[in-house]
């Protein structure tokens, strides 16, 4: 329980390269299911059309809204202290999917009445498939995360992506309406649950039941509050845009900006999966070695520079023949390019969520999340009604920027600040460098603009070596990463 002494939670030896072995394994798997989950959404808008794209969506972002009513913090609860007490696993799983049934119950109603009133009721039931789905598929595969044994997800990702690829295209080769594409998305979450209950039943890790013990509920939904608005909050920051745009322009501009998102969104799950698997490890350290807590969350933080600068360089500078290549709508270049600039922050933000819930400051980070909602709201309502569409994407790339310097602020008070300009000048300068090749591919076309990319990153990895951008010991991590050394990957 929340507060309670780690007990089976110590740091062993290699646990680091573990981590960046599992971060690895899962973000390869993440990148083909991500290029397959975005030609598979780009049938679908191309199919759909504009405007029913545009009211697809808006039904997906309103059930994801409604779906922080079903949450309320215990997952990350549960990763959380899963992770800390290994022994307690099965019983913490079971007693918080025992509660989920009484939250899905609630959240179904709040559903039933935001479809209706947005006019959108016909699309209730496949809405809340999803959304049912999808929240034990999440809660399932976080016990994978808390045992840091991942193996098993980086399978499951690639599956998932291939059910819902198959199940889509067939719906555009019978010609299917939006109802049709949301059981395509239930039934890809459905086959994770399948999975995952399966794996943890083999694996002896879990058996799935009902178990509902106070004891452990009463003292997590006190913990969890805290957890619980962040959730909530941090949902609508990312999701309030489209029921805003939706209310002040056509289901037509919906479909412009939510389909040029997707390329961001796409991009989101690297530092998300990274957080995901970095975070269990380090609540432990929290516990057991807080003075490793400071080191991993500059590396972290280091590593998300990395990754995240050069997506967003080369998308800004590459927005129009990379909308071009993936068929977007034409309006969706300008969107684009805006969203790009918020992409470095976007990653770098998720090192303060991560420490300052690991550090059980989530009440911290609450207000921090909560800050950057109302300026997002208020953002939108001024830019939306004049802008429309560019509007949304001005306020999401200016709010990822608040975020991450928010968090940093917060994280520094605390006596653990992440050495910023130490960790990234190098990184900075390879990005700068990269941006500048990559100038000349502007207005490439097909295929030619695959080229510009691959000579975007060799410029950038040769830019990363010759600034020197790695100290002798992530050189090292890096080897025993992916020579296998030290604790073995379970």
């Amino acid at each position: 329980m929340a507060g309670e002494p780690s007990g089976t939670a110590t740091p062993v030896s290699g646990s680091g390269s573990r981590a960046l072995r599992n971060t690895l394994l899962v973000l390869v798997a993440r990148i083909a299911s991500r290029l397959v989950a975005l030609f598979t959404v780009i049938a679908m808008g191309n199919h759909l059309g504009d405007g029913g794209f545009g009211r697809m969506q808006t039904v997906v972002t309103l059930s994801a809204l409604v779906s922080t009513v079903a949450d309320l913090g215990f997952y990350t609860l549960y990763v959380r202290e899963g992770a800390r007490r290994t022994d307690q696993l099965e019983r913490y799983l079971n007693n918080v999917m025992s509660l989920k049934v009484f939250l899905l119950a609630a959240a179904f109603a709040v559903l039933f009445g935001t479809l209706h009133i947005t006019g959108l009721s016909d699309l209730l039931l496949p809405a809340f498939a999803v959304m049912f789905l999808a929240g034990y598929s999440t809660l399932l595969r976080g016990t994978l995360y808390a045992l840091q044994r991942l193996g098993f997800e980086a399978i499951d990702i690639v599956l998932e992506s291939l059910v819902l690829l198959g199940v889509t295209l067939a719906g555009v080769a019978t010609h299917q309406g939006v109802a049709f594409f949301l059981w395509a998305y239930a039934a890809s979450y459905g086959f994770s649950c399948v999975y995952f209950g399966v794996v943890l039943r083999v694996l002896g890790i879990a058996r799935l039941r009902w178990r509902f013990e106070l004891d452990v509920i009463r003292p997590w939904f006190f913990a969890g509050l805290p957890l619980a608005v962040t959730y909530m909050v941090t949902t609508v920051y990312f999701k309030v845009d489209v029921p805003i745009l939706q209310h002040y322009r056509p289901y037509a501009e919906v479909g412009w900006y939510t389909l040029a998102y997707k390329p961001f969104e796409a991009l989101l799950f690297v530092p998300l999966t990274m957080r995901t698997v970095i975070f269990p490890l380090m609540s432990v350290y929290y516990r057991s070695a807080p003075d490793r807590l400071a080191l991993s969350s500059e590396k972290f933080f280091k590593g998300l520079v990395l990754i995240g600068l050069p997506c967003g360089v080369g998308l800004f500078v590459l927005a129009a023949p990379i909308n071009s290549l993936l068929h977007l709508y034409p309006e969706s270049e300008a969107a684009l390019r805006i969203l790009a600039i918020g992409i470095p922050f976007m990653f770098v933000d998720n090192t303060f969520i991560a420490a300052l819930n690991a550090m059980d400051r989530q009440v911290l980070y609450a207000w921090v999340a909560l800050t950057a909602l109302v300026v997002n709201v208020g953002l939108n309502l001024v830019l939306i009604p004049r802008y429309g569409y560019l509007g949304a994407s001005w306020s999401t790339s200016a709010c990822e920027a608040l975020l991450a310097t928010m968090g940093w602020v917060f994280l520094a008070r605390l006596a653990r600040p992440v050495p910023v300009w130490r960790a990234s000048w190098r990184i900075l300068a390879a990005g700068v460098g990269m941006g500048l090749a990559l100038v000349p591919f502007r207005n490439a076309h097909g295929w030619a603009t695959v080229a510009a990319i691959a000579v975007g990153a060799a410029v950038y990895a040769v830019l990363l070596i010759a600034f020197r951008a790695f100290d002798a010991e992530e050189r090292a991590l890096g080897r025993r990463a992916l020579s296998g050394a030290g604790s073995p990957a379970r």
